[in-house]
């Protein structure tokens, strides 16, 4: 719009909000600006017309006035104030903003006519503004001070270093000196005036952080303060003070990361990072006793890492030497990788694991698709299919067969162990009793066996059946050897029962039986016979009709799997009054294909196709399921197979093995579910580890399935542990577990216990 128009249209009677006006006066001060006489009598008219806020708004709008600082040159504020008429709050306002975004002289020499900031604008503004024009009555407002001396490269910055200086608040020198460290001009400014934090230990830290080395010195020539810095400091801290340390040159940073105590947590409880740090700071000094004293304070793989930076040293004592060699034959991968699968920190979480592969008499392998174990755990029933059907059993001991018949006539659906070299097997309708001796038939043969279970007494066992008598119901017969079965009468009085699934517990005298239609049949056995005071019918949720997979007792409570996912829980007593807690703990299809109690982990566990999983149940009837019941699982991994699927699964009766079929073709898998006790703490520094832990390393080797990976490396993981210990080894429950505790700090030479190196 030309100006003479812009005139025009303001002498006219329109709104004064009207967007013709607004453009109007916006083309007349930009005329203005450039001195345009007509324009300026134009804004001469409309200042007296609209006052001088509206026609000032308008004009610090950037698309009128232009960029800062060349629009504070225009004639229309160059001449304010004029007469008594103050300059507008928002034009003062506008121009000590601008002033502080970037410096110029010609405002600088309006802002000192205008005087400070309105009352109107912001604190830190008013402040400032005082600040600027040299009033020292300024009242303080800290961070805005800190953060105006930081500047230096406008002169509000120097005058605030002035004011902090004059005032010498400590509190505030103290936030500087902070803000320091991130800024070399203020750091620089801070030595030149001798400012520092008040604190000796903050003190010690900022003259390291700014490399006042001979300040550093003078202050804390033992390097305790520092030591105390560091400690109290955080990781990203620590990380920035390990890197200025080492610039100082001088300075010794081992002793302020391994703390120089006679305490040996205080360099275990250091990050693996500081340990690495410290390591790397050793070896390059070649200072080798000092290094090896600090080696089986690290975490396991760390050590063997470590082992291999001595070169050809090689320590004086004998018993040295030989946890020395041993950490240097072991390979370090396989030991990181054994160590982070069992923590869980690695990509994929593991347990130690054995594979068999059964064969037949003709060395074809045998495809496994029923499992059992022996009451005490160091045998494993099994029957698949090689050239022939097949059933045998393992001693885990050695791995080798006990004895194998691979003459079935039919398929064996189901097995169990009974000890002493036995084990029943059902193959196609028929019950057979099998030991080294043969396999032989019972006399009397129940129609559709549905499940047969070991239980309490030699050689005892049940069988989930037809009746004899009455084909069209259902009985559960107990039997001892290769004796005839007896029917115990325990589905007797319980109506139309079809049973599914039957669990017993660990000390075989419970038995659960899981009724298709939701109901579950709970019986307390008397040498190998029901009791029939002690037979309780639970009845189940609705969902539980039909679809009942998987069942486990344990001491105080009985838990039942659904196909469609769901997990009901009844505790004791086991009576009909009470209903089941119920949780959906997996989606349908990936429900379990076994469910069992872990003594030895004191839990429930189940066992899906792809996974081992620990679960959460409520310990009462009053306590409501976890949001996820389960809390934990493991992959169950194959060598070869891109997707295993397992085919069986079994839980041993102490819970400490699991053995798992199908993951690969032929194979047998055996878990050692024991070494879950070492995984809170197995990746921890070996400094922090006490006798407790070796009891837990030494329970694990004992057992006879461990693989020979695993037992090289938990064998060292002993070694170690037994060689700091080997002065006061005590493996009883009296024996507590070394842990960090307060900090002592105290400077010379490492002190380590008596006897270690």
């Amino acid at each position: 719009m030309r100006v003479r128009i812009a005139v025009l249209v303001l002498r006219l009677r329109t709104a004064r909000d009207s967007r013709l006006r607004r453009w109007a006066l916006g083309a007349v001060l930009r005329a203005a600006d450039s001195g345009a006489p007509q324009a300026l009598r134009a804004v001469a008219r409309a200042l007296e017309a609209h006052g001088q806020e509206a026609v000032f708004r308008s004009w610090l709008m950037p698309s009128v006035s232009g960029a800062s600082p060349g629009r504070w040159a225009s004639p229309l504020v160059a001449g304010l104030p004029e007469g008594p008429t103050p300059v507008p709050a928002m034009l003062v306002d506008a121009a000590w903003q601008d002033w502080l975004d970037q410096d110029d002289a010609g405002l600088w020499s309006l802002l000192k006519r205008w005087g400070p900031a309105p009352t109107t604008s912001e604190l830190p503004l008013r402040f400032l503004s005082r600040l600027a024009l040299g009033d020292d009555d300024v009242p303080l407002e800290e961070r805005t001070l800190i953060d105006a001396a930081l500047r230096f490269d406008h002169p509000i910055g120097e005058q605030a270093r002035a004011w902090l200086l004059a005032q010498s608040a400590p509190e505030t020198i103290d936030l500087f000196c902070e803000a320091a460290l991130d800024s070399p001009s203020a750091a620089a400014f801070c030595a030149e005036h001798h400012l520092a934090p008040a604190d000796p230990v903050q003190r010690a830290i900022f003259f390291v952080r700014t490399r006042q080395l001979e300040q550093y010195q003078a202050l804390d020539p033992d390097g305790s303060l520092l030591t105390l810095g560091y400690r109290g400091a955080s990781d990203e801290e620590r990380s920035v003070l390990r890197v200025e340390m080492s610039g100082l040159g001088i300075l010794d940073v081992v002793r302020v990361l391994a703390g120089q105590s006679s305490r040996e947590e205080d360099f275990a409880t250091l990050s693996e990072h500081e340990r690495a740090y410290v390591a790397e700071q050793l070896a390059d000094r070649r200072d080798w006793d000092r290094l090896w004293s600090l080696t089986l304070l690290m975490s396991l793989h760390e050590a063997v890492q470590t082992a291999d930076e001595f070169g050809d040293w090689r320590p004086k004592r004998e018993d040295d030497r030989r946890v020395f060699e041993a950490l240097r034959a072991a390979d370090p991968i396989d030991v990181a990788r054994f160590v982070e699968g069992l923590a869980g920190v690695g990509p994929l979480r593991s347990l130690p694991r054995t594979r068999i592969w059964p064969t037949d008499t003709g060395e074809h392998p045998i495809a496994v698709h029923a499992l059992d174990f022996a009451p005490d755990g160091m045998q494993l029933a099994f029957a698949g299919r090689g050239s022939r059907h097949c059933a045998g059993i393992v001693d885990l001991a050695s791995l080798t067969l006990v004895w194998l018949d691979d003459h079935l006539p039919h398929p064996a659906q189901r097995i169990a162990h009974l000890g002493s070299d036995a084990m029943i097997v059902v193959a196609g309708k028929q019950i057979h009793y099998a030991d080294e001796n043969g396999t032989l038939a019972l006399y009397n043969q129940p129609g559709d066996v549905r499940d047969v279970e070991r239980i309490a007494g030699d050689r005892a066992f049940i069988v989930t059946a037809r009746s004899l008598e009455a084909p069209a119901a259902w009985t559960v017969f107990t039997g001892r050897s290769g004796g005839n079965l007896t029917d115990s009468g325990m589905l007797r009085w319980q109506g139309r029962i079809t049973p599914r699934t039957a669990v017993v517990d660990a000390e075989g005298r419970l038995i659960a039986v899981v009724d298709e239609p939701s109901n579950i049949v709970v019986a307390d056995l008397a040498d190998s016979a029901v009791n029939d005071s002690a037979v309780n019918t639970l009845i189940g949720p609705e969902i539980l009709r039909f679809n009942a997979n998987s069942a486990a007792l344990s001491p105080s409570a009985l838990i039942c799997g659904t196909n469609s996912g769901g997990l009901h829980v009844w505790h004791e007593p086991l009576t009909t009054s009470q209903a089941p807690v119920t949780a959906r703990s997996w989606t349908y299809g990936t429900s379990p294909i076994h469910l069992a109690w872990s003594p030895a982990l004191d839990r429930f566990l189940a066992v899906t196709e792809t996974y081992l999983q620990l679960l959460d149940v409520p310990p009462t009837p009053d306590a409501p399921p976890p949001e996820d019941s389960v809390s934990e699982q493991i992959p169950l991994l194959s060598d070869y197979q891109p997707r295993p699927r397992a085919r069986c699964a079994r839980v041993s009766p102490r819970g400490d093995l699991l053995a798992v079929g199908g993951l690969e073709e032929g194979a047998v898998d055996i878990y050692v579910l024991t070494a879950l006790a070492l995984r809170p703490w197995i990746a921890h520094p070996m400094g922090v580890m006490g006798p407790g832990e070796l009891t837990e390393v030494v329970a694990v080797m004992e057992h006879p399935v461990l693989d020979e990976s695993s037992r090289q490396t938990l064998g060292l993981l002993r070694m170690c542990l037994e060689h700091r210990f080997r002065h006061d080894v005590g493996l009883g429950g009296s024996a507590g577990s070394v842990r960090p505790g307060d900090h002592e700090i105290e400077l010379g030479e490492l002190h380590g216990r008596k006897g270690d190196a």
